[in-house]
This record gives C-alpha cells, structure tokens and sequence, in this order.
C-alpha cells in the first residue's frame, strides 16, 4: 500500500513496484488523485484527511491492510508522522516502512533535528529556537538570517531577516514555534534514500536547480557526491532509521557542508530511478549493492515547470531562454510510455487539488498537501 496518491512521488513509485511485479493499492483523501488513473494501481481507496481525522485515517488504513493482505505500507508524505503514532493497531504480518515516533518526530522537527546533529557531532549552521517575544528579543544574529516554522515544508514561506528587524509580525504557537538559522550562500543539494535499519540501500543526490522560490525542485539531475553519501550513511546509522528520508544541504566555500534539514519521508528524488534500477528490493533489504539512478537520468515536473519554473524566484541563474532549453532537454515524469492515462487526466486531478484550495483558503502549492500535513499535535489518547 502506498498512500497520499495525489502525488508524482506516489505515482512513479507505484509504476516502479508494479513493474517488479508486487500488487499495489493506492489511498488518498481525495477522490481522484493522480495515481489512480495508473495502470500500476491494483486498488484505490479513499480514506479520511490524516490531518483532520488522524485516528480515522489510520484505522481506514489498517482495515485495507487486513482486507486486502497488505505485506507493507508506505507513507509517502506527512502522514507518517501520525501512523508512527498508531503502529500497533495494524496486523503483525504488515509492515510499515517508518520508525518509530520519537525518530521521527525529532527529524521533522527543525529545531530538534539541528539539536540532534549538533549532540551527534555533525556541524550545524547557528541556529536558535523561537518561541515567543523573548526569544525574539535575544537572538544574536550578526548576518541575515532564516526564519522558519519547526514543522513546516519547501512549499512554505522561509523569510530572510536582517539583524534588528522587528518581528512584530510572528504568530507565536506554543506547538509549533519558529527556527531561526543562519543564512548563508553556497552549492544546494538535495537527497532520497531508502533506509533499513541503519543502512542505506537506495540513494540519489540531485542539486536545486529549477524550484519553487528555491526550495521545491522542479527537475532532477542525478549528481555524486560522495561527502553528502558518507554523511547520509553515518547519520541514518546513528539512528538506525527504517524508511525514505531526505536531507536538504548547503555546502559553503571554506566552511564544509552542512544539512540544513530532514524530510524523514519520499523527497522527489524517487523519481530519478527506472524500473530497471529494482529500487523495490531497497525497501525489502534485498540488495548488497547501493541502488544509485543512472547519471544521465534528467526528468521534471513538467507542469510545475510551465507554471513555476520561468519564474525569476525559480529559476535562479538560468536565463529564460535556457529554461525552454531545459525545458525540452527534460522528461516528464508524468508521461509514460503505457501508462498516459495519468498525463491525460491531469487536468481532471487538478481540479479536485483546486477545489482543496478554496476548501482551505489556501495556494496551489499548499493546497495540494495541506490535509496531509502534520504540525506537531499528538493524537489525543
């Protein structure tokens, strides 16, 4: 079972299990998510919001599970913070590819994850938390720095503030408060791996290149870097965590690279592997060999590259003529030979994230996750 099939993540990984030969079912909140038109679906169910109705979500889930004999559910986005929650409520034949709520908590937290590196030994950027008026009052920044929420994702605002600037602005919420971290220029990496007890053993690093106001990538180059692989490998040791996660980084000239945060769940680098690469034998622990995506592989989003992707906030360096030249250059990872269906019916998808929008009163970029979002409220016993 793979959840939140709305996504491209989902989508492409559905085709890659289903080309391997295991039966997949898909679920989501919303009716028509996009993998649901792939003829890798075996199944779809709807299921409740995980944000809005966690303990419904998850014993939809598990009852699919025990109806359908599913071996093992993967959560694709925020929703494993909650099913870490309720482990216990699934049948003892399935597994759930996460770890357990304390690690994973402690990863998607922003604060907490840079306090972890920093008790571990790994090198942090300064960092401090926020969580009212008087934390504001003695930040000491001397250089701009970011100002972010603890539990927040790329396609939410990061503000830049200038030492001294007033923060009168700041909604302060004691569960989830604010990071502030320093602001610092440099090469951006991104990064997917397949854990299993500590180990990795499916892994892809791509730079940040086209991205929503530089933060979600919008297209997908495999690079090596072998400095980030060494850091991913001792760090998911360290925790000897199970499940997909990704770690954004920065590496700054003459001070070395540093993490600036964990998405211990699917990132997008998911999509930069084929069929042939079997990235499902990664999530059963199968290979002895790291699983890496073929270095010439360059794929996008292409919708959120027509609708983003020329912008002057995405596109960073790239001029707009090389945007339509990459453009062109770059698959689309919604289109595939024998299974269109997904590339048609696009539109019909995206209607039901739009009508999310005006239920929630929010963009096209949160709408299309927000009842999958989690933001540090524990599941009331």
């Amino acid at each position: 079972m793979i959840t939140f099939g709305r996504s491209f993540l989902t989508l492409d990984l559905a085709r890659l299990m289903s080309a391997a030969g295991h039966r997949v079912t898909i679920v989501d909140s919303v009716p028509i998510g996009i993998t649901r038109f792939s003829h890798a679906a075996d199944a779809f169910h709807r299921v409740p919001a995980p944000k809005f109705e966690p303990r419904a979500y998850c014993h939809a889930l598990a009852r699919i599970v025990a109806d359908e004999h599913i071996d093992m559910v993967i959560p694709m986005h925020e929703e494993t913070d909650v099913l870490s929650m309720m482990t216990d409520i699934f049948p003892p034949t399935c597994e759930l590819f996460l770890s357990d709520f304390e690690t994973e908590n402690s990863l998607h937290n922003k604060f907490e994850f840079q306090e972890l590196l920093a008790a571990r030994g790994f090198p942090t950027l300064k960092y401090a938390q926020v969580r009212g008026p008087g934390d504001v009052a003695t930040l000491d920044f001397d250089d701009p720095f970011a100002l972010k929420e603890c539990y927040s994702r790329g396609s939410q605002q990061v503000h830049k503030v200038t030492p001294g600037e007033a923060l009168d602005w700041v909604d302060h919420d004691p569960i989830n408060p604010w990071l502030a971290q320093e602001w610092v220029h440099g090469d951006k990496y991104c990064t997917y791996s397949i854990c299993r007890e500590g180990k990795i053993f499916a892994h892809a690093t791509y730079p940040v290149d086209y991205a929503i106001d530089g933060s979600s990538c919008l297209n997908f180059r495999s690079v090596r870097h072998d400095g980030i692989v060494e850091w991913v490998s001792e760090f998911v040791a360290d925790q000897n965590f199970t499940g997909q996660v990704g770690f954004d980084f920065i590496e700054v000239p003459q001070r070395g690279l540093y993490s600036i945060e964990c998405n211990p769940r699917a990132t997008s680098g998911i999509m930069m592997f084929s069929p042939a690469d079997r990235v499902d034998r990664a999530f059963f622990g199968e290979n002895t060999e790291l699983i890496t995506p073929d270095p010439e592989v360059n794929k996008m989003i292409g919708l959120g590259m027509l609708l983003y992707g020329w912008r002057k906030s995405s596109r960073g360096h790239h001029t707009l003529r090389g945007f339509v030249r990459d453009f062109r250059a770059s698959q689309d990872v919604v289109s595939e030979p024998g299974d269109r269906r997904p590339a048609i019916l696009l539109p019909v998808a995206y209607a039901g994230i739009l009508r999310s929008c005006l239920r929630y009163r929010v963009g096209l970029a949160e709408g299309f996750m927000y009842d999958h979002e989690w933001d540090g409220l524990r599941i009331a016993e």
